[in-house]
C-alpha cells in the first residue's frame, strides 16, 4: 500500500530550501544509521537510547522494506541537501489491532525549526487517510515533549491517557501521554 500512496514529494521549507520526501531505499542503510545513531547520541526524546550497528540497521531496514512492500508500514524521509534528515511512518497493528497504526517522527536536531516534521507528519497522515483499513492513529509522547505534544495536537491529535513513570529518561522516571487521532 506504501508503495503506491507514498510517491515522492518535493516541499519548501522556512528557510527556502526544498526537501525531497520519500521512501527509503536500500542503498540509505548508511544514511539511517547515522540518522538514529546522531538521536541517540543526541538523548532525544525516543524509546531507543543505545547506538545500532551496520549489521542491525541492515536488518531493521530490510524488515521495514518487507512491511512497507505488506502494507503494514507506511514510511517516508525526509532528505535535504542529499542528507536523510527526518523520518515519519505510520505502522498498523496486528490482528484485532489491525484497524490501528502508531505513528512515529523524528528530525535531527541542525534541521528542526525549518517545517521538516510538519511538512513530514501532514504527509504521512494522509497516506494513512488514503489506506481505508486505519480506522485510528495513535502515538505516545513523553510526558516533558512538551513541543512535540503541541505540533500532535496543532495536527488534530488529543490526549486519551497518562501512563505514570512509563519511560524511564535521564535517570528519572517521567509520565508518557497516548494521543490519537481519528479519522
Amino acid at each position: 500500500m506504501c508503495i503506491k500512496l507514498c510517491k515522492p514529494k518535493r516541499v519548501k521549507l522556512k528557510d527556502g530550501r526544498t526537501a525531497l520526501l520519500r521512501r527509503p531505499e536500500k542503498k540509505d542503510v548508511r544514511q539511517l544509521l547515522d540518522f538514529i545513531n546522531a538521536l541517540v547520541d543526541e538523548d532525544v526524546m525516543i524509546l531507543m537510547n543505545k547506538r545500532t550497528t551496520l549489521k542491525d540497521e541492515r536488518k531493521w531496514l530490510k524488515d521495514a522494506l518487507d512491511n512497507i512492500r505488506k502494507g503494514t508500514l507506511h514510511y517516508v524521509v525526509a532528505e535535504l541537501d542529499g542528507r536523510i534528515v527526518g523520518s515519519c511512518s505510520i505502522k498498523k497493528g496486528k490482528w484485532r489491532e489491525s484497524h490501528v497504526a502508531e505513528y512515529a517522527i523524528s528530525v535531527l536536531a541542525d534541521c528542526r525549526r525549518l517545517g521538516i516534521a510538519t511538512v513530514l507528519s501532514k504527509y504521512i497522515l494522509a497516506v494513512g487517510k488514503k489506506d481505508k483499513s486505519i480506522k485510528l492513529i495513535m502515538l505516545q509522547v513523553y510526558a516533558a515533549n512538551k513541543k512535540a505534544k503541541a505540533l500532535y495536537e496543532k495536527l488534530g491529535f488529543r490526549e486519551v491517557a497518562r501512563l505514570p513513570k512509563r519511560i524511564q529518561y535521564k535517570g528519572k522516571l517521567m509520565d508518557e501521554f497516548v494521543m490519537d487521532l481519528k479519522r
